[in-house]
């Protein structure tokens, strides 16, 4: 059995599989499980901290493909992962003990899933979902089991990918990026918060609308989450590159540092998305709504990555000195 929030754990999952661009052999690999079970809904999905994130998906609502992620406590898959096995929920109604929010919230009646394992450590799960209740055959579920294992292997490939090499300046000027950037994360982030709240309101009002002030606001918060997410990635992708010839015990727990910022950045990530899709009328407040009612921990996910901010801050700074006294005025380390 696997504890969700072992550290080893959650260290597998790398900003390399967090991200959510679109990745072909993922989403073949949905494609097949859905088309396989006869199932409307198929997921890749990744049980973190606190959501579980849709790596690879189809079918979803538009507010829950939007936002690529639930609450991890909402989600069925925890328990694939938690018990390192493949779950079947013939029928929601009768098996009570599952999560009931996106029961009845989003019609689910059936669920299959099989845990996905990299580098020996369950960190997430290839399932099908249905609005009906219905029987998984034995033929579905060794299906799914061999789909899982072909994700298995390509996100493992996505950790195994060599980061391009960058100029030997870069290192350092994506520190001194990163440390501006991270000192605007707490007001972005409680930006986010009113907009959000809102948001959830907006379910038992008639006519939802988003303040004119408040909408300025969200503007400017999430374009400064974008701008730190991506900074947090090239940071990451960095300190790899440094950690790979720089056997520094500091290089360490930089790279961790970022690793783990990057993590809680993708866990408010459905929050900013789902912001982003109302602000762009892509969603509606009601929808939005809804979403985040599955969603609800990460409207508190801002002191988390505050924290992980000020941790890697500390980090950089302790790396940045000690590049500061090997480094000569041109910019070249010294012999």
């Amino acid at each position: 059995m696997a504890i969700l929030d072992d550290p080893q754990r959650l260290n597998r999952l790398d900003p390399a599989i967090t991200r959510l661009d679109a990745d072909a052999i993922l989403d073949a690999c949905v494609e097949e499980a859905a088309r396989l079970a006869e199932a409307p809904i198929a997921l890749v999905s990744l049980v973190m901290r606190h959501v579980q994130l849709f790596r690879a998906h189809r079918g979803l609502p538009p507010e829950l493909a939007l936002s690529c992620a639930t609450s991890r406590r909402n989600s069925f898959c925890q328990f694939v992962v938690r018990d390192e096995r493949p779950l079947v929920v013939e029928d929601t109604t009768i098996d009570s003990w599952v999560p009931q929010d996106l029961v009845e919230r989003y019609g689910i009646r059936a669920y299959a899933g099989v845990p996905v394992r990299v580098d020996g450590q369950p960190i997430g799960t290839l399932c099908v979902i249905d609005i009906t209740p219905r029987r998984f055959s034995p033929a579905v579920m060794n299906a799914l089991e061999v789909l899982g294992t072909r994700v298995a292997a390509r996100l493992s490939e996505l950790v195994g990918d060599e980061p391009a090499e960058g100029p030997p300046a870069a290192p350092q000027e994506r520190l001194r990026l990163l440390r501006r950037m991270a000192r605007l994360l707490e007001g972005a982030l409680q930006a986010l918060g009113p907009p959000l709240e809102q948001a959830r309101a907006a379910e038992l009002s008639d006519t939802p609308t988003l303040d004119p002030a408040i909408r300025s606001d969200l503007s400017a918060a999430v374009l400064c989450y974008e701008d730190l997410a991506v900074a947090a990635r090239e940071l990451s992708t960095e300190a790899t590159r440094l950690s790979r010839g720089a056997p520094d015990p500091r290089v360490e727990t930089l790279l961790m540092e970022a690793r783990s910022l990057t993590r809680e950045l993708d866990e408010a990530g459905p929050m900013v998305r789902l912001a982003q899709g109302a602000l762009s009328d892509r969603v509606g407040l009601e929808a939005a709504a809804k979403a985040v009612s599955v969603t609800r921990q990460a409207l508190d996910f801002h002191a988390n990555a505050l924290a992980a901010a000020q941790r890697l801050l500390k980090a950089a700074d302790a790396v940045d000195a000690a590049w500061t006294e090997v480094l000569t005025p041109a910019g070249e380390v010294a012999p």
